[in-house]
């Protein structure tokens, strides 16, 4: 039918704010949505081995190659255009609103079903989703976005929109050397110091901490650079006992998991297998764990 491409030339229509248009805001919420659905679908129908970091994709509908083709069909363009069209990616002095005040409701909606759409597109091909976000141009609107939202979480509570930017960061950071260089550049406070300084019960709260862990191990694993930014805001030690636990609660999980599933339920964002590759975790465990030299 066309009807990606005819999608793609409607983001790359938007070129500025979307608050006074709730008609045009809640047309690209739906299509983000149905994008988001779109890969669901084809991630249950292919029959692919359920694993985030198996390599042997499939894309009999070439769903997989349009999307990637077509930049995400200009999701990240048209997200840049909402979020940031006339102000830095953050505001230089932090009030509790900002200089213009947070960013609408419907604003911040199709912003999390634009991060939901780049999330379930991470499942259904790993490298691809990497690809497109860490090319040239595309990575700074990236960080941008990241950056922004980010702050926008620290001001107006949003959990499910920060727990989509954390688990988005991580799929884009994971044995990704340029991406992790990515989250560490740019004006200060970099995206993985932000990632950093969330709120206390993200280091504390099983729940929270399944959340944001995985995320700073993708962002960290095997980049020295990051690593030491990490430390300077909490200890290596509690990443490399979160791996630890993952290991030692492996086989309960195992074991539930051992009945057939199929379709989209037995993907768990908080387990770490679905967010770091499970073959690299004694990997980790010693980089987390092992002294900086001087």
């Amino acid at each position: 039918m066309g009807l990606i491409d005819k999608l793609y030339g409607c983001f790359l229509s938007i070129q500025g704010p979307i608050d006074e248009s709730p008609k045009m805001a809640a047309f690209l919420e739906q299509a983000t949505a149905f994008l988001h659905g779109m890969c669901k679908l084809s991630f249950g129908m292919t029959g692919r081995s359920l694993s985030i970091f198996d390599n042997k994709r499939q894309d009999p509908t070439g769903l997989t190659a349009l999307l990637q083709s077509t930049d995400l069909v200009g999701v990240l363009h048209m997200l840049y255009c909402i979020l940031l069209h006339s102000a830095p990616p953050e505001p230089l002095s932090v009030g509790p609103t900002g200089p213009q005040g947070p960013y609408s409701s419907v604003v911040i909606q199709v912003a999390l079903q634009g991060l939901r759409f780049l999330n379930t597109f991470a499942l259904l091909d790993l490298s691809a989703f990497q690809c497109v976000l860490g090319a040239e141009g595309l990575s700074l609107a990236f960080r941008h976005i990241v950056s922004s939202l980010l702050w926008y979480c620290s001001q107006q509570s949003s959990e499910e929109l920060l727990h989509e930017l954390i688990i988005c960061v991580g799929y884009f950071t994971v044995n990704h050397p340029d991406n992790q260089v990515n989250v560490q550049s740019g004006r200060q406070p970099s995206v993985l110091q932000k990632l950093c300084q969330l709120p206390f019960q993200y280091f504390s709260h099983p729940r929270l901490i399944k959340v944001l862990f995985p995320s700073l191990i993708c962002a960290c694993y095997n980049n020295l650079q990051n690593k030491v930014i990490l430390q300077q805001e909490m200890s290596c030690v509690l990443l490399a006992t979160f791996i630890q636990d993952c290991a030692t609660n492996e086989n309960q999980s195992d074991s539930k998991a051992s009945q057939p599933e199929k379709g989209w339920a037995p993907l768990n964002y908080c387990e770490l297998s679905n967010r770091f590759p499970r073959d690299l975790w004694d990997s980790a465990l010693q980089f987390f764990l092992k002294k900086q030299e001087e």
